[in-house]
């Protein structure tokens, strides 16, 4: 029981984390665009950013129940020192303060606070290179940027989904469908750097071909599958929705933002699997361990 609610917690904090990184950047790249969602789509931001802060500081007071085991640990005053010690403290503390900087950036409106939202959002995914695997492997200093170009794109991907949404119900029709072709065209180049990061990194990590077939490496391959049928939404949009939105026809726009909703759906079925696959389970050697049935437990 104990781990499910960490688990949880952890899949909740990286959809916050990216929803708010992401809007941040959405908003440095296109405000300037737009004429009326612009506000809207900073307040979402702002509750995201609340949200993942609120997270974050349940994950820290749950940390020593998950280090102990049991729900005991909660009032263990030697596990909280070594939670605030560890590389874990260390991440949490980062990305706390990133998301600080990510709402205050979202904010107000401006080049200043486009700026804050942006380092914000870089200091709390960065955060996660911190700790966990990437952290510990001997070439972390090749897999920390890796990690931070899969990260970054990834949120801004994510993060960009429900601004779509706002954007095309409360922009002018020629405004939206401009600002949508817009983003359709720098996904087009910027999203398949996604897998391309994700498979370096797995490359370096994982010790052999036989991994693939360990718990680590199946559930990398179901992250894979679910990336395939996003990039397939991805490409509907691009080639299909984007231009008859553009053209005006009827129940375009309902279209697309039934398509937007399913690809949000699919990213945060990608941010539960990584928040498993990162909490329970190891590319390294102790894999044997999870195979047996006793998942590996990682730093958060």
């Amino acid at each position: 029981m104990t781990e499910l609610a960490w688990v949880t917690l952890r899949a909740a904090s990286l959809v916050l984390l990216f929803q708010a990184a992401g809007a941040a950047l959405f908003s440095a790249a296109f405000a300037h665009r737009l004429e009326h969602s612009a506000p809207a789509i900073r307040r979402t931001g702002v509750r995201a950013a609340a949200g993942a802060l609120a997270v974050l500081a349940a994950q820290y007071l749950f940390e020593p129940v998950h280090l102990a085991g049991e729900w005991a640990g909660i009032a263990d005053a030697s596990l909280h020192r070594l939670v605030l010690t560890s590389s874990t403290g260390a991440a949490l503390a980062v990305r706390a303060a990133g998301l600080a900087g990510v709402a205050i950036g979202l904010r107000r409106a401006g080049l200043a606070a486009h700026s804050a939202g942006v380092a914000g959002s870089l200091a709390a995914l960065g955060s996660f290179a911190l700790t966990g695997h990437t952290a510990l492997d001997a070439h972390r200093l090749l897999l920390a940027p890796l990690l931070l170009a899969h990260l970054a794109l990834a949120a801004f991907w994510f993060g960009s989904l429900w601004p779509l949404r706002q954007l095309c119900a409360l922009e002018p029709r020629e405004r939206a469908a401009c600002v949508i072709e817009a983003f359709s065209s720098g996904a087009l180049w910027l999203v398949p750097l996604i897998p391309l990061a994700g498979a370096g990194i797995a490359v370096v990590l994982l010790p052999d071909f036989a991994a693939l077939l360990a718990p680590y490496g199946l559930l990398l391959g179901a992250k894979l599958m679910l990336f395939a049928a996003l990039m397939g939404l991805a490409a509907l949009n691009k080639l299909r929705l984007s231009p008859a939105l553009a053209r005006g026809e009827p129940g375009a726009l309902a279209r697309f933002r039934r398509s937007v909703a399913a690809e949000y759906v699919l990213i945060c079925a990608v941010l539960v699997v990584t928040a498993v696959l990162t909490g329970f389970f190891s590319p390294t050697p102790t894999e044997r361990d999870a195979t047996a049935g006793t998942p590996a437990r990682a730093p958060a």
